[in-house]
């Protein structure tokens, strides 16, 4: 059975009930909207792809110019600079939201986030909760 909608009174819908959409719906509380997902709340949101990380230049040695380079080279062209730009020069503030809404984010002995080396990534920047 497929629940019907009618008038949602200019109110948002969000397709998606992975971390983006969640977080989305969270930025945009208390104003009501609609969060679409294939599956119940909290199962199979994400692709299967999906590794469960995210980056972030985050480490001693990295930088968003660097974390940008990668992300470009790894795209071959189909990139829009200005946009990965935006989001990179984000991500980190990203984290920090997350944290602050109680994620535990994998910590190295001394508290400090543990950074995980993937992909097309030349340094250290994924950050993992429980991977």
């Amino acid at each position: 059975m497929t629940p019907e909608v009618g008038d949602i009174r200019g109110a948002p819908v969000i397709i998606g009930a992975g971390v983006a959409g969640l977080m989305t719906a969270l930025h945009l509380a208390p104003h009501p909207v609609y969060l679409l997902s294939p599956t119940r709340l909290g199962t199979e949101a994400s692709s299967a792809l999906a590794q469960g990380g995210l980056a972030a230049s985050l480490g001693a040695d990295d930088s968003p110019d660097l974390h940008l380079a990668d992300t470009l080279a790894a795209g071959d062209g189909l990139c829009n600079e200005s946009v990965v730009r935006r989001v990179l020069n984000a991500a980190d503030r990203a984290i920090e939201n997350l944290m602050d809404l109680g994620v535990a984010f994998d910590c190295s002995w001394d508290g400090t986030l543990r950074l995980g080396l993937e992909a097309a990534h030349s340094r250290r920047r994924i950050v993992h909760a429980g991977g």
